[in-house]
């Protein structure tokens, strides 16, 4: 009898180990101090005192056995793959972060050198694709993290541009695009394809009665018609910096580091002791006007940056009651939702943020994103 028990048990850890569940584990990540990921030309670097942390969030797909064991693990939360991907169709959800990533370090190099009194022009330079729609024209030519920067020789430098410029041709016309990157909109590369079609539906008001028309229109196939509430697209930026900066990612997906890139950025072409000596850490997504955008995670980035032993943690005003809920009595967490508030604090807390940090300067042009660019819950 026994031995048919453990059989069963041992059939039942197998099967378990093997049966994917539509689910994704997440536990603390890891919290890298920033001024190792951050490079600046060599007469403009400071000797960085203390250390700014950015914190990321492990995410797993669960297996049943994982599942069951994750129900045991207080510092685990799990998501259903909807809820994680937030609509996005799975296969585009990692590059997806990707692009988040690399946007997030533009802005963070913008905001931190406008906040030292640094001039940085920018310009919308074209159409970044988050989504595309399966079995469309784009599907097969086009990826996550493209920039459009014109149809035809006419420049899209906007969404509304680009959707009247495919508007403007009819189905079956094939068409020239100019595709570039995130990090180098042009000149990018020449991309043909044939446009579909799909049917849009349109009111107007005839003798005081409403009267519902449709009509066919050239489509391209940004975007998932399963899901359209999600954000597709969005206006890229350009920007003009005075001198090179550069930040390695370390694989880190998301644009949750924003504001950390941003602090860590100052204190490197500052004075280097903005944290007054401290290991302080940071997490929030950044905007070109310095405002600090929410996240997910927070529970999960709590645990992480108190065992890399931050004693100052600085959270979206919105995640200020989960963050203290998880932080012992040796973490003191500031609800913050501008960097300029965090400057306020640093200061008040000992740091030296020094005169020439004056506050961002909004450049020329300036750029609109997607409504849910940066609200994926792992970020």
């Amino acid at each position: 009898m026994l031995g048919v028990v453990l059989a069963l048990v041992i059939g039942f850890v197998i099967a378990a180990s093997l049966i994917s569940m539509p689910d994704y584990s997440l536990v603390p990540g890891e919290a890298l101090p920033v001024s190792g990921l951050i490079t600046v030309p060599r007469g403009q670097h400071h000797t960085v005192k203390g250390q700014v942390l950015l914190t990321d969030v492990g995410v797993t797909n669960l297996k049943l056995i994982g599942f069951i064991a994750e129900q045991f693990d207080s510092d685990a939360t799990i998501v259903h793959t909807s809820d994680l991907t937030g609509g996005v169709p799975v296969s585009e959800y990692q590059p997806e972060g990707v692009v988040d990533m690399e946007e997030s370090q533009l802005t963070a190099e913008s905001v931190a050198l406008r906040q030292l009194g640094y001039q940085v022009p920018e310009r919308d330079a074209g159409v970044t694709v988050y989504v595309i729609g399966p079995g469309t024209p784009a599907w097969n030519v086009l990826k996550v993290g493209d920039v459009i920067t014109s149809v035809d020789g006419t420049p899209t430098t906007n969404p509304d541009q680009l959707q009247a410029a495919i508007r403007a041709h009819h189905p079956g016309d094939v068409v020239t695009l100019r595709v570039g990157t995130v990090a180098r909109p042009d000149p990018g590369r020449p991309v043909s394809v044939r446009l579909s079609s799909t049917v849009v539906q349109s009111k107007s008001v005839v003798g005081g009665k409403t009267v519902v028309s449709h009509s066919k229109v050239a489509l391209l196939g940004i975007g998932d018609p399963a899901a359209p509430y999600v954000a597709a697209m969005g206006t890229q930026p350009e920007y003009d910096f005075p001198f090179k900066v550069s930040i390695n990612s370390d694989d880190i997906g998301g644009p949750s580091a924003g504001l950390a890139f941003t602090l860590g950025i100052v204190n490197t072409l500052s004075n280097g002791h903005l944290t007054g000596g401290r290991t302080i850490a940071a997490t929030g997504t950044i905007d070109p006007d310095g405002s600090v955008g929410d996240v997910g995670g927070v529970k999960q980035k709590t645990v992480a940056v108190e065992r890399a032993g931050a004693s100052i943690f600085f959270v979206p005003a919105q995640e200020l009651p989960v963050a203290r809920s998880m932080a012992t009595p040796g973490l003191k967490v500031y609800a913050v939702s501008s960097v300029g508030q965090v400057l306020d604090d640093l200061r008040h807390l000992g740091g030296v943020v020094g005169t020439d940090i004056t506050g961002p300067r909004p450049g020329p042009g300036g750029h609109s994103v997607p409504t849910d660019w940066q609200q994926s819950p792992w970020s």
